[in-house]
This record gives C-alpha cells, sequence and structure tokens, in this order.
C-alpha cells in the first residue's frame, strides 16, 4: 500500500534549518517508525543529533537498491516455501527475478525516497502535494521525538492535522487515523 510522506528533521538549534526528506511509500506511522529506527544503524550515536546528518542517514537506510528487493522477495519465498507453499514462493521468486539484471523492475529503483530539494519547515508542500503524512523527528535531552500529522491539500491550503507527539516507540504501536478523521472539521492550523 502506498503511504506518501515527507519526515522534517529540526536542528538542535536553528543551525542549520530544517531538512526534509520524501518517502513515496509504507509512510503509515508502524512504517515511519520503522524508517525513522532503521536510521539509527547510519547515524551518530544519541545523544548526539545533526538534522542533516541524521536526514542523510534516514535515506542510506531506506533507499532500496534492485539486489535489496530482490533479496527481500527470496527471504519472503524461502519462508513460504518453509510452510509449504510452493505457490507463493514461486511467485515471489518471479518478483524477485524481476529486479535482476535485464529484469522488468531493474532501472525502476530511483526516487522512492530522496532529499526534498527545497529549504524550509515548508518544504514539504512545495514538493509534494500528495502526502498523506508529515512527521517532525526532534532530538530532545539525547532521544529522538516524533509528531506525526496527517495532511491534506485542499481550498489552496495545507491542512495539517497532529494525531501523534511521543517516541519512535510509541508511534510504532499507534493506529493509522481513519480516513474520515483526516477529512472532517478545521486544521490544527494551515500551512500556506
Amino acid at each position: 500500500m502506498s503511504a506518501r510522506a515527507c519526515y522534517r528533521f529540526w536542528p538542535v538549534d536553528d543551525w542549520p534549518g530544517v531538512v526534509t526528506v520524501y518517502q513515496h511509500q509504507d509512510g503509515d506511522p508502524a512504517g515511519a517508525a520503522k524508517a525513522i529506527e532503521a536510521a539509527l544503524a547510519f547515524a551518530w550515536p544519541l545523544p548526539r543529533f545533526e538534522c542533516e546528518e541524521f536526514a542523510a542517514a534516514f535515506v542510506a537506510a531506506n533507499k532500496w537498491s534492485a539486489e535489496r528487493f530482490a533479496a527481500h522477495y527470496l527471504s519472503q519465498a524461502a519462508e513460504a516455501e518453509a510452510k509449504g507453499d510452493a505457490q507463493r514462493a514461486d511467485r515471489l521468486r518471479g518478483i524477485a527475478a524481476k529486479y535482476g539484471p535485464g529484469g522488468a523492475y531493474c532501472d525502476m529503483i530511483g526516487g522512492g525516497i530522496r532529499l526534498v530539494p527545497f529549504a524550509g519547515a515548508d518544504a514539504h508542500r512545495r514538493f509534494a502535494n500528495d502526502t498523506e503524512y508529515l512527521y517532525d523527528i526532534r532530538c530532545t535531552g539525547g532521544r529522538l521525538c516524533v509528531t506525526a500529522h496527517t495532511t491534506d491539500a485542499r481550498e489552496g491550503k495545507w491542512w495539517i492535522r497532529k494525531f501523534f507527539a511521543g517516541s519512535v516507540e510509541q508511534l510504532a504501536k499507534t493506529e493509522t487515523p481513519p480516513d474520515a478523521e483526516r477529512a472532517i472539521g478545521g486544521p490544527d492550523f494551515h500551512d500556506t
């Protein structure tokens, strides 16, 4: 399922400014928590936090190569085979082969996650007006803190509704807000 998201990494001080990353899929709360946690292995150990460095770590941890996609599907195929589901295993091996040299997907890997080429807290709206989620990541007291919002571009404005604030671990357990909750009522704030 595609759930587009933007992640804003905020500096501890005002410098160097907010760094925004766009993710084309898996941006729901559980996927976002997994992506943020994956970045920890590529970033400075906390409590050191530099927003631009952490944004780069986030991209490095979550940008998949064709080889990584193929390995992922081959791993799922092995699991299916171990459970006796040969039909699913064959289907997954077929998908993995499409990521190999000359495969249908081998040249379509880029773009899933990227640095947004605009500066400032509004970079997300200048880059992609179809995101569903906006995450603010800060380091406070040596711990990552996340604020999560649903987003909707309508009536010439960005409608942003906060639905979560807490740790990455808590975000992983947060349910995705129903579509109806996103659409009704006024926004928490307009980002115009």
